[in-house]
């Protein structure tokens, strides 16, 4: 399932006093985190390590937390919900069109690469 950059931001301002409870996370590279990255984000943890990082998660699967997965453009956030799915976590949405619609739709200071 998915949300769009509108509704994460909405989610993000809600969170911020209190009204949301959710994880937000990166599943880029550390690279490309460092070129940009939603304000935000709880835990970046890249695709390709997901499966053996699933502990960081555990808090997130117990206490049936929401997780919104995000990446550069979607992709690899498709990927990781799958994996989530997989790994029995329930609540997880996938970031529409990931960091670069974000910049487009919420935050144009985000730098596009």
């Amino acid at each position: 399932m998915n949300i769009s950059p509108t509704e994460l931001k909405r989610k993000l301002d809600e969170r911020k006093v209190g009204k949301e409870n959710f994880l937000l996370l990166d599943v880029r590279n550390p690279n490309e985190q460092e070129v940009a990255i939603i304000e935000g984000t709880d835990l970046l943890i890249p695709v390709a390590d997901l499966e053996l990082e699933l502990s960081k998660l555990d808090k997130n699967k117990s206490e049936n937390i929401q997780i919104v997965v995000y990446c550069r453009s979607g992709g690899r956030s498709t990927t990781a919900l799958g994996k989530l799915k997989r790994n029995g976590f329930q609540d997880v949405l996938n970031l529409e069109g990931g960091i670069l619609s974000y910049s487009d739709q919420v935050d144009n200071t985000i730098p596009k690469y």
